[in-house]
């Protein structure tokens, strides 16, 4: 008798904000296991609102006023890329000054010397007070916009139920971020089989750990993931 075909479910923030179509956006993860032969599904563990349109809108209309931009994680590109659409802004200006990212943006922006203008600072409220501090304090001068609200999902429990209904438990559930973990941990030490967990880092990790959770793998990044032997 043939074996059952292992099942993933992945927990983590849906990409929908950052796709081309988000009616239907296809996840990249999911489809990468699809064509490893594995039935993925995905419970996404915290939802994202755009907000301050206006305010953004005003600062970006006044590139003569600013140094660059800063961008602090995919959804503040977003943010900007709709608002600049839907106000027909021009962001040609923009792209002829100097623009950051977060992750790259600490070794590069060591290099400047000074801006004379501020940097404008599209953000969420999660990493708005550490980089705005990170700056300010090495004497740049930011102009900080919350452009998203990060939230969980209110209806996880609800998401939970309804998977183990058509699908079953699954077997493997695959951790992005240590707030999914906090936010499923006793959700899932209910079941009556305890999958097993993959950590996407090394602080969803010790956060799998410390839930008591049955860690069987890690992954170094989001990438790996698909290349694990599920």
């Amino acid at each position: 008798m043939a074996s059952k075909a292992k099942t993933v479910l992945l927990l983590k923030a849906k990409d929908s904000e950052i796709t081309p179509d988000p009616e239907n956006p296809p996840d990249p993860y999911i489809e990468k296991l699809k064509e490893c032969g594995i039935s993925a599904s995905i419970i996404p563990t915290l939802e994202f609102t755009f907000i301050n349109d206006g305010i953004l809108q005003h600062f970006l209309s006044r590139p003569d006023d600013f140094d660059g931009l800063m961008f602090t994680s995919p959804r503040t590109v977003r943010a900007v890329h709709r608002v600049c659409f839907f106000q027909d802004i021009d962001i040609s200006k923009w792209a002829e000054k100097k623009n950051f990212a977060v992750g790259e943006a600490t070794s590069k922006i060591a290099g400047v010397d000074n801006f004379p203008k501020p940097l404008l600072l599209p953000c969420g409220q999660k990493n708005r007070a550490a980089i705005t501090t990170f700056l300010t304090e090495n004497d740049f001068q930011v102009t900080s916009v919350m452009c998203y609200r990060t939230e969980c999902n209110p209806k996880m429990k609800e998401c939970f139920e309804n998977l183990i209904i058509s699908q079953g438990i699954p077997n493997i559930i695959v951790f992005f971020s240590p707030s999914g973990v906090k936010l499923t941990c006793e959700i899932i030490k209910a079941f009556s089989e305890t999958p097993q967990c993959i950590a996407v880092g090394p602080t969803t990790e010790q956060a799998i750990l410390e839930a008591n959770l049955n860690l069987c793998k890690v992954s170094e990044n989001q990438i790996q993931v698909v290349y694990l032997k599920l």
